[in-house]
């Protein structure tokens, strides 16, 4: 059952990524009966945001989009994630959750619990750190990350991973250890293989 004592906030599925190691595009698996971007988008629109978003590409056509759900395309020289959240983060104006389209094991339960802690401070989203470093793609990001993520990018930089630390360092994120049941939530699709020894029982 969706919080509705929440402050407002959005939601952003990030989709468009080139998927070279998977082979194909991964927002186009079948997962459980379904493609997998409408599986993770079914997930965050369950939360009751005040905003849905779509990251894709336009030639991916990812049809239908539900109503209510607006699609940002990526630009044709597309660089990954940070420029989306950027794109997302300016349109919504919002404390944005995002979600990553390649992890179909995040549960809506703890999606839930991503954004409840995160918008306990205002200005302070929340990110997750474990074994593989912070998990910036089940995160939430408040509006306040905007200067400090158009930086990174003036200057060229789009690793993820140093703009996370950044923003933890400025107070801008709270990061929190992955708890133990929760690991598996945060595993990614990213090779043929990944995904033969997956399952839609995750």
């Amino acid at each position: 059952m969706p919080d509705t004592d929440l402050p407002p906030f959005a939601v952003a599925l990030l989709a468009g990524g080139q998927s070279r190691r998977m082979g194909q595009d991964k927002a186009l698996l079948e997962w459980g009966g379904k493609l997998l971007w409408q599986v993770q988008l079914g997930k965050i629109i369950s939360l009751n945001p005040d905003r849905v978003l779509l990251s894709c590409r336009e030639e991916q056509g990812l049809r239908p989009i539900p109503a209510g759900t607006e699609p940002i395309y990526d630009p044709p020289d597309n660089q990954g994630p940070l420029p989306a959240l950027l794109r997302c983060l300016n349109l919504a104006r919002l404390p944005l959750l995002v979600l990553g389209v390649d992890m179909p094991g995040m549960t809506t339960g703890f999606l839930g619990e991503i954004v409840r802690r995160g918008l306990v401070v205002p200005g302070r989203g929340l990110v997750y750190e474990g074994a593989r470093g912070f998990e910036p793609l089940a995160a939430l990001y408040p509006v306040e990350v905007l200067p400090l993520l158009q930086e990174a990018l003036d200057k060229g930089n789009y690793r993820l991973q140093a703009f996370i630390r950044g923003a933890v360092e400025a107070g801008l994120l709270e990061a929190l250890p992955v708890p133990a049941h929760a690991v598996r939530y945060f595993s990614n699709l990213n090779t043929p293989e990944d995904f033969r020894q997956s399952s839609p029982e995750l």
